[in-house]
């Protein structure tokens, strides 16, 4: 069955699509390299450059439908990072001992921005964050009731990490998440899928062409209901 999708009260959620997160020498595939080994580096670099075509596709369809857009970015409001989770603290320390910088900027950091080709417009808010689980660290959940959204659909990085945490926080807090495997990543497809089928019971899991027949459906007056 076709998936039902209420154009007034579904938006897309772009989560950490930041230069330091997602393109090559980024302080995050960086820390990534030294935690867990170089192709962990080069794997989140190449899923993050995998990733901007297929999000540009919803991301046009999106504002072509008239629907909202959200930008998650994960950045402390403090040089010295003091503002974030005590977690993410301990990371920063490692990465400036073994990288000698940190692994979570502050949103001052050059790299702290949307990666270009996904810039947003002026009306599309960036809601940053101070811990992975944006439910926990931000203004989300008061955005979302302002704009009458309960139900999202969330793209980006990392699905391990920040997007795991986002959509299980979304979903307890009662918006419908769906998620296409094919616009969210991490730096090794087994872990993808893994943290995919960890999370089932709070997601509906689909993939970009399903969205994007459903948004075409609405455009055209169809019934998409399922």
């Amino acid at each position: 069955m076709r998936m039902r999708l209420d154009k007034d009260r579904t938006a897309l959620l772009i989560i950490d699509m930041q230069t330091y997160q997602a393109a090559k020498g980024g302080n995050l595939p960086r820390f990534f390299g030294l935690v867990s080994g170089p192709e962990a580096e080069t794997g989140a670099v190449r899923k993050g450059k995998e990733l901007i075509p297929v999000i540009k596709k919803l991301l046009s369809a999106f504002r072509a439908g008239g629907m909202k857009v959200i930008y998650m970015a994960f950045g402390s409001l403090t040089e010295d990072g003091a503002d974030l989770v005590p977690y993410v603290r301990r990371w920063n320390e490692r990465s400036r001992a073994g990288l000698g910088s940190p692994a979570i900027v502050s949103i001052h950091d050059p790299g702290y921005g949307i990666i270009r080709p996904l810039a947003p417009r002026p009306d599309e808010p960036v809601i940053n964050k101070t811990a992975q689980g944006a439910f926990n660290s931000s203004a989300i959940d008061h955005v979302l009731k302002q704009m009458g959204i309960d139900s999202l659909v969330v793209v980006g990085m990392y699905t391990n990490h920040c997007v795991m945490a986002t959509c299980i926080g979304a979903a307890d807090a009662g918006y419908r998440v769906i998620v296409p495997e094919d616009a969210v990543g991490t730096w090794h497809p087994d872990l993808h899928e893994k943290t995919l089928l960890l999370m089932r019971p709070w997601i509906i899991r689909t993939d970009s062409a399903a969205i994007l027949e459903v948004i075409q459906s609405l455009a055209s007056g169809a019934d998409p209901s399922s």
